[in-house]
């Protein structure tokens, strides 16, 4: 075998970071401070300075050509396996080598964050044995808000507003949160709309952060009245939140301080269903009645949408990359999965538990 040498000790250092950053990961604090707040933001700043002045997908585009010679060289190895040029030990022996470089820029670039000090407790939110009459409450709270801030915004200001006003005008949410927490504070934006959004949609994905290039991606397909959601919730992870209801929760803020009006009704309709779902695990028939309360034009606009992602919808999404992303999230100490995104609802719980006792 070629460069046996080098991959023997590929392979021994794959084992070594391994248990490194099991170590690293085990101390939240030293992710939190050393990590998140120290060499993440040097690195994914000096990432979005290389890959910010061009409006390109940068990130996107490189997965999409390693896609396709991942497939080739799968299919190639297939056909050699079949010829007896290389055998299973050789193969496992260039995978585990190549996985090692792999590994510790994941890690590095991006694989630590999920370890990092839960925002719970960083902003010392309290969501222990949250009670069903809780996540009610904050449901109704959300419907009206939801009905007030679309009522303000007239359909020719939606009709007028693109992805491109959108990502300019997104940053200042966060800026006025920094105000409060200076851990919020963004720079040198990468925010981009996101190549081959059709392909994206096809699995589900209406925003993806590259962590290779420090971009937010923002998928086209999405309605322009979600769209400030989903572009916050991605600059949530460029700032190093990893998890997707820290994600969700700091966009809801950032868009629930931005002075646009799209913005502000964005952060209510990004997490007003999320609460009909927490209540429908409670009570159905409730839930529905509460569905009722939303206004004809956030309905219209829960339509929209459903009809936009409904043509989208396909086998491969809900059987593969579906259960795969689960498998991601979990394997990143997500123990929820794909359902963390919901847990949005908890926090907001939380908020205003802290607003009561004030």
């Amino acid at each position: 075998m070629k460069n046996l040498g080098w991959k023997i000790i590929s392979i021994i250092l794959l084992l070594i970071q391994f248990v490194l950053f099991r170590i690293i990961a085990s101390n939240e604090e030293w992710v939190e401070y050393y990590y998140s707040r120290g060499f993440f933001k040097i690195i994914t700043r000096f990432l979005r300075t290389i890959t910010g002045w061009t409006n390109v997908s940068v990130g996107l585009i490189l997965v999409y050509a390693l896609s396709v010679f991942l497939v080739y060289t799968i299919i190639k190895t297939i056909f050699r396996i079949s010829k007896k040029e290389v055998s299973l030990k050789q193969i496992a022996i260039n995978f585990l080598a190549y996985v090692s470089p792999i590994y510790l820029f994941f890690m590095l670039t991006w694989g630590l964050a999920y370890h990092k000090k839960p925002l719970e407790k960083i902003l010392n939110l309290n969501t222990k044995a949250i009670k069903n009459q809780e996540v009610i409450t904050l449901a109704k709270e959300l419907i009206d808000s939801t009905n007030i801030t679309r009522a303000r915004i007239p359909d020719s200001k939606l009709r007028d507003l693109t992805f491109e006003k959108v990502f300019a005008k997104a940053p200042l949410g966060y800026g006025n949160l920094e105000t409060r927490y200076s851990f919020l504070n963004y720079t040198t934006p990468s925010i981009k709309k996101a190549s081959g959004s059709d392909l994206l949609a096809y699995m589900s994905t209406s925003g993806v952060y590259m962590f290779p290039t420090g971009e937010a991606n923002v998928n086209t397909n999405n309605m322009i009245y979600d769209a400030p959601y989903v572009t916050t919730h991605e600059m949530a992870h460029q700032l190093g939140f990893a998890s997707e209801e820290e994600a969700n929760y700091l966009a809801y803020l950032a868009c629930k301080n931005n002075p646009d009006a799209v913005f502000q009704y964005s952060a209510y309709y990004g997490t007003v269903f999320r609460a009909l779902n927490k209540v429908w695990e409670i009570d159905s028939t409730y839930s529905k009645m509460l569905f009722d309360r939303l206004s004809p034009a956030v309905k219209a606009d829960r339509e929209k949408e459903r009809q936009v992602w409904k043509k989208f919808r396909n086998p491969i999404q809900v059987y593969v990359v579906g259960p795969f992303y689960d498998l991601f999230l979990k394997s990143n100490g997500q123990e929820q999965g794909s359902r963390s995104y919901d847990l949005v609802i908890d926090l907001m719980v939380a908020e205003r538990r802290k607003g009561l006792k004030k």
